[in-house]
């Protein structure tokens, strides 16, 4: 801990420039100069250093204030002219919780209207190709059980067998298509999303495929509870840790 007599470490003796920013600037870099000096490893042994480093705190923190309040100020125009632009637009595009813009209200009451037809279209389309899916699997199996009867020195048999073979390649080509044009270019999107059945078993799998994240997890709920005033929580050792304020 350095004892201050580096005229670098004399608290507050600096001149800042004219120009705001620069002093500001200059400002804090001399106090972080002061504090490297100050704040060099050694622990603080005598009260002196500790009001000295004290003062040093109190400084650097009105240098931020003063920082930060000159940032907001040189901010203002453009953050006046961003919300203007803002509230320009949002009757027309916005898409928030406390203003919906006209496009996202005609998109979604489109959509409304859409849905159900969209969804009455693709019932007919899966069924379709679940027909033509069975088909196609019904004509492989005959296919395939024509090919094992025939005999080898049977032509006409062997013939017909693999007419059929051909026929039910075709039946599962017909079905492939059915199947894309049920599922593609219907104008819907699935979106999947979890229901909790049972937290329990749910708990038992993360912690066994995700452990780290549910620890995490319960470290955010304990720290919720313990910032409420909670001192026991099973599971948890509460550390008391105290802190220069």
């Amino acid at each position: 801990m350095a004892d201050g007599s580096n005229p670098r470490a004399t608290i507050g003796g600096n001149n800042p420039p004219a120009d705001p920013f620069g002093a500001i600037s200059a400002h804090i870099e001399d106090l972080y100069s002061e504090a490297r000096n100050w704040l060099d490893g050694e622990p603080i042994t005598t009260q002196a250093q500790a009001d000295e480093v004290t003062r040093l705190l109190d400084m650097i923190r009105d240098a931020e204030k003063v920082a930060d309040n000159a940032r907001k100020e040189e901010n203002k125009p453009f953050d006046d002219g961003k919300t203007a632009v803002q509230a320009k637009y949002a009757p027309l595009i916005s898409d928030t919780k406390a203003v919906k813009g006209r496009t996202v209200l005609a998109a979604e009451a489109c959509k409304a209207a859409l849905a159900p037809w969209r969804q009455a279209q693709e019932a007919i389309a899966r069924e379709v190709a679940r027909l033509a899916r069975e088909e196609a699997e019904a004509a492989a199996r005959a296919a395939a059980e024509a090919m094992r009867a025939t005999q080898v020195d049977d032509l006409a048999a062997r013939e017909e067998a693999e007419r059929l073979v051909r026929e039910a390649d075709q039946a599962a080509k017909l079905a492939n298509r059915a199947d894309k044009s049920a599922t593609t270019n219907t104008g819907l999107r699935s979106y999947w999303s979890p229901k909790l059945t049972d937290g329990t078993a749910a708990a038992r799998h993360y912690w066994t495929t995700d452990r780290q994240a549910c620890e995490e997890f319960f470290l955010s709920l304990a720290n919720r509870d313990t910032r409420n005033g909670i001192r026991t929580i099973p599971g948890f050792e509460i550390v008391e840790e105290r802190r220069a304020v």
